[in-house]
């Protein structure tokens, strides 16, 4: 369903904060998934990580170690998007009073996919099977070529591409009106700046900030990463100019549909991975808050960083795979939910 096709501040409002949402959400989708399989040598204490199969330094070459540096390996890229999405909604509405929400209302919900994105799909948190790769690819999938161009803004769209390809539009319509270049945009950049070429990506900024036309180029060029990377991406490969300079980084050289795709693979013609067993223990109850308390705690340095109350502090975030591991090997199947505290 198509309504007028001007835009309004409140629209686009609207749907950057649903971006970030958007981002947010798939992030414990996907970090569960990697962190339940048995990686030969790690366990809670020593969680998984992500290590070239094909290096001589690793004594555990296998196909968990394999999938999991494709599944976390775009955990990790979707952080980079969340950061590119908040700093997307602070360019042009920090300077207005707002800032991007990660709690309450807006803590990740996994009852279903979000409501704007019209894919019926069941959703939940689960290991690497042939079931949770299809959900995880679905997110993924790319655009379809008949998706028709939004029409201004929608209630539901028909793809995440689509989502994206709106708001773009709304862009078009009201960024001279809206970016204040005298303005505090309250941005961060852990993972994008090309003035530090030690980053993970050096051939774009994170930072949408400076003149109206500087700003312009940034926050499309923010947008062309979070659909050129993975949703909405139509290829297998990523644009150079999207990808990690390193030339072993190879997962980041391709989409997070074809990454997917590649576990979804190794499934089909090897067999089911190894993963935990969701099996319960005494420790569970445990585990479970520890991880819940993690997250909420994840989620506030998130909204505080963003809301420029303080740096963005993202240690909560790096204890995150020992508390989900510590799940898995209590026997049961993380959950991610946000304690107020």
């Amino acid at each position: 369903m198509h309504n007028d096709s001007s835009w309004t501040p409140e629209a686009l409002l609207d749907h950057l904060q649903k971006a970030v949402y958007l981002e947010l959400w798939t992030i414990p989708l996907y970090l569960t998934a990697a962190y339940s399989l048995q990686v030969p040598g790690s366990d809670a204490q020593h969680p998984p990580a992500l290590t070239p199969v094909r290096s001589q330094k690793n004594p555990n070459r296998s196909r968990e170690q394999l999938a999991f540096n494709n599944i976390y390996s775009i955990a990790v890229q979707e952080m980079l998007h969340l950061e590119l999405a908040s700093n997307l909604f602070n360019a042009l509405f920090a300077a207005k009073g707002y800032s991007p929400k990660f709690t309450g209302e807006w803590a990740p919900s996994y009852a279903q996919f979000p409501p704007w994105i019209g894919v019926k799909l069941p959703v939940q948190l689960g290991p690497v099977n042939e079931a949770q790769m299809s959900l995880l690819a679905a997110v993924e999938t790319p655009e379809p070529k008949e998706d028709p161009a939004p029409n201004g803004p929608q209630r539901v769209y028909d793809s995440i591409g689509q989502f994206y390809k709106a708001i773009e539009q709304g862009l078009d319509q009201l960024w001279d009106s809206l970016y204040d270049p005298a303005a505090d945009h309250r941005q961060k950049s852990e993972f994008a700046d090309p003035k530090f070429p030690g980053d993970d990506y050096t051939g774009f900024s994170a930072v949408i900030d400076g003149d109206k036309a500087t700003a312009r180029k940034q926050a499309d060029q923010a947008i062309a990463a979070i659909i050129g990377q993975g949703e909405g991406s139509r290829g297998p490969f990523i644009s150079p100019d999207l990808r990690p300079e390193d030339l072993d980084d190879l997962e980041d050289r391709v989409s997070h549909f074809a990454r997917f795709r590649m576990v979804q693979a190794l499934l089909k013609f090897g067999g089911p991975l190894r993963t935990y067993a969701p099996t319960g223990s005494e420790g569970l109850a445990a585990a479970q808050a520890a991880l819940n308390g993690g997250f909420s705690q994840f989620l506030q340095a998130l909204e505080q960083g963003f809301g420029g109350d303080a740096d963005l502090d993202l240690g909560a975030m790096w204890a995150l795979p020992g508390q989900i591991v510590a799940v898995w090997a209590a026997g049961g199947v993380p959950a991610f939910q946000y304690v107020k505290r």
